[in-house]
């Protein structure tokens, strides 16, 4: 038997807590660079490149959410030998 809290700890968090996980994810990354005086930075875990080359629902709200608040954000794509895929989060 598996009880209801047990069943959602295995499922993970739900749509909304895994877009605000990675937005605090983002919001520490762009807090250290401002702090070096940059006005970008560059995210690269698995939600900020996959996410950004699948379009999935998850990133383009999260990307919503950022642009909200001030922020310039943008998917880089480039194939060369290696891809390279990064979101650009610009202030």
């Amino acid at each position: 038997m598996i009880t209801a809290q047990q069943a959602r700890e295995l499922a993970g968090p739900t749509f909304d807590e895994r877009v605000e996980e990675q937005l605090e994810f983002a919001y520490e990354q762009i807090k250290t660079a401002a702090e070096k005086k940059n006005r970008k930075t560059i995210l690269t875990s698995d939600f900020w490149t996959r996410g950004g080359y699948s379009g999935t629902d998850e990133y383009k709200a999260a990307v919503k959410q950022l642009e909200e608040l001030g922020y310039t954000v943008r998917f880089f794509y480039e194939e060369l030998q290696f891809v390279n895929m990064y979101t650009i989060v610009e202030w």
